[in-house]
């Protein structure tokens, strides 16, 4: 019997361990649930991959220091760390929409505090004469014209203070101004964000209770619904359109960003519950095999491939309202949206390969004199797809086009840029692509193309509804550093092709009431965390910029 309570006591004491470290932390209660936008940076996860002195103690932290001109803000990056901030903990900025303030917006930034008393020296130390009063179980400070502030025993609140200026009112009510805003209204401000009731904090929010239990590093989210309501306001205001509001209930965007050993990712999140139907129909269809089969791969650069279901951009054009407006526009020309939607399957790609930029020898004649100079000339092979669907109705399409003075040109279309480049569109039965190149076009559609695109792009291109890929490396190997003239610029480049190796974004696949997506910053770094490999290229990039001016030979 002991035995078996010793076990349950053990088990016990897991399950509150393994809580614990997912609890969100109790100061986020103060963030509103009205905010429209919220980032956490989660300095205990952060503390664990990289110390916070390597950051306070590197030359490129003590150079910024040397470039502020403010001795008060100087003094305050010095004697950061004793602060009495509890900097194993999260910190938060909400942004919540207030016309009173400049931008329309009241950022608040809440930080945990360890020590109150540490930071209220610490005020004292770096904003001399500055007047503390106390509003009950916090006290209040204003740190100048731009910054209040106000904190309790354990928590901190940092406010912007700038007003609307001379085109909105202040704080206070009054019209414009430049000054800052009356005292007593900001302090109304801070007294009540200090007593945000249950019912009205984001700990309400279920899609910021999932990404906070997640302990990303970093992590933000949008209040969609927030955002589109304001949006709604002004389009009825301005225009007489009014979106409706129950497609964006419980709306939101998040992402979750980590820093990891040789790489930086992401996890984000667009919840949609208004419009499931909707956005299981467009999450359900990965980009088309075949097509992407057919891209130019050779010397690839970046690649953009998307499946948009018809039937979803139909069933979103009705829940908006536009579905007849389009088809009163569509009809001038003998069409419908219907026409246009059934034409083609949704499944389209954007290639770019054979990037350069280079100096190019320029004859010109000035004055009589024949004069040879440098000048930079960027090169590159562009090729958009599009997979058809009903060729009847593309058909139609490419009539419309032929009478409204598209140039034809055998089985396909031609657009000059200038002298030199022209846009090719050529079709079949199954595609029609554009480029920039007669050969990649005709190639894709006879399947000549050289395709066999590499491992790291075709890892996240195929399997998902949405992919972008781009190889920094590819893009990069064929820009000169000596199209600059300034030792700056060319060093700026070569430190540049050091530091990326490729960004990839994939996903759109809908589950939970979200469209799901995931990004990858690779680095040319694999054995370093990507905090220290930014902080290293900050600091190589800070030595470049004391080059500045000097001349290559």
């Amino acid at each position: 019997m002991q035995k078996q309570q010793r076990k349950l006591v053990c088990m016990l004491l897991v399950l509150a361990l393994l809580s614990a470290c997912n609890k969100m932390p109790d100061h986020a209660r103060y963030i509103p649930k009205d905010a429209v936008a919220v980032a956490g940076i989660n300095l205990k996860g952060l503390s664990k991959k990289i110390a916070w002195a390597v950051i306070t103690d590197s030359k490129l932290f003590k150079e910024m220091q040397d470039r502020i001109s403010e001795k008060n803000t100087k003094d305050a990056m010095n004697g950061i760390e004793k602060a009495g901030i509890d900097f194993l903990n999260t910190l938060y900025v909400y942004v919540k929409t207030d016309n009173r303030f400049k931008g329309g917006n009241r950022i608040t930034g809440i930080i945990p505090l360890s020590d109150a008393g540490q930071w209220e020296d610490y005020i004292k130390k770096v904003v001399p004469g500055v007047q503390i009063t106390q509003h009950g179980s916090h006290k209040e400070a204003s740190l100048g014209r731009d910054m209040y502030v106000g904190w309790s025993s354990n928590v901190l609140m940092i406010m912007n203070v700038i007003s609307a200026g001379q085109d909105g009112a202040d704080l206070s009510g009054n019209g414009g101004t430049n000054k800052s805003p009356d005292a007593n209204a900001i302090s109304t401000e801070m007294e009540s964000a200090f007593n945000i009731t249950v019912d009205n904090s984001i700990k309400g929010n279920a899609h910021f209770n999932e990404l906070d239990a997640q302990g990303h590093d970093i992590s933000f989210l949008l209040n969609y619904e927030k955002v589109m309501a304001q949006m709604s306001g002004n389009m009825a205001e301005k225009i007489g359109m009014n979106l409706q509001g129950d497609l964006w209930k419980d709306a939101a965007f998040t992402t979750g960003l980590d820093f990891e050993k040789g790489k930086i990712t992401g996890d984000i999140h667009y919840y949609i519950p208004g419009m499931k139907d909707i956005g299981t129909e467009l999450g359900s269809t990965n980009a088309d095999k075949e097509m992407l089969d057919k891209l130019p791969a050779q010397n690839l650069d970046m690649l953009l491939s998307m499946h948009i279901s018809t039937k979803g951009i139909k069933a979103i054009m009705e829940k908006l309202s536009l579905l007849g407006i389009a088809n009163a526009g569509l009809s001038t020309q003998g069409l419908s949206a219907d026409n246009v939607l059934d034409a083609f399957t949704g499944d389209m790609a954007f290639a770019m390969n054979d990037f350069s930029l280079k100096n190019e020898k320029v004859t010109d004649q000035f004055m009589g004199q024949t004069v040879v100079h440098d000048e930079q000339k960027t090169s590159m092979s562009f090729t958009y797809v599009m997979k058809l669907n009903k060729s009847e109705e593309f058909q139609k399409l490419v009539k419309l086009a032929k009478e409204n003075g598209l140039p034809a040109s055998g089985k396909g279309f031609v657009i000059p840029i200038n002298s030199k480049d022209s846009v090719f569109i050529l079709m079949n039965d199954k595609f029609a692509v554009a480029s920039n190149k007669y050969a990649y076009a005709s190639g894709l559609l006879d399947g000549n193309a050289k395709s066999g695109m590499a491992e790291s792009a075709a890892s996240g291109a195929y399997g998902h509804p949405t992919a972008f890929f781009l190889d920094m490396q590819q893009l990069l190997k064929n820009i000169d550093p000596a199209i600059s003239h300034s030792a700056h610029d060319s060093a700026m480049i070569s430190e540049s092709k050091k530091l990326l190796n490729t960004v990839s974004f994939t996903g759109g696949s809908f589950k939970n009431d979200a469209f799901e997506y995931h990004l990858d910053i690779n680095f040319m770094n694999k054995d370093e965390n990507s905090i220290l490999i930014l902080k290293d290229f900050g600091t190589k990039m800070s030595e470049v910029d004391k080059t500045k001016g000097n001349i290559n030979p």
